[in-house]
């Protein structure tokens, strides 16, 4: 996975806890409560974070696909191209399938 976007994501979620937690800031600056939503509340809250890990990684796959498929159409155009075919060049910008 990427480093970055995991670091970021733990600071965003640790952000999350401490102004929800850190009593005044959370109660008296932002007029949140979170001590009182309870159980149901928290897990509800964590649904969240773990929905988008698990959306992220299914997404993976798909994405793995489509950069294979556009690796291929590249490197087919690829020795066309070399050649001074200039129809090849011409399509290589346009996206769509053949």
């Amino acid at each position: 996975g990427n480093r970055h976007m995991q670091k970021a994501i733990v600071l965003a979620q640790i952000c999350l806890y401490a102004a929800v937690l850190i009593p005044f800031f959370s109660d008296q600056i932002l007029g949140l409560s979170g001590t009182s939503v309870g159980v149901y509340g928290w897990l509800i809250a964590l649904t969240g974070p773990l929905g988008c890990l698990v959306l992220c990684e299914l997404c993976k796959p798909i994405t793995a696909y489509q950069m294979r498929q556009y690796q291929k159409r590249l490197a087919s155009m690829r020795p066309s191209a070399e050649n001074g075919d200039s129809s090849a060049k011409a399509d290589a910008g346009r996206g769509d399938d053949k």
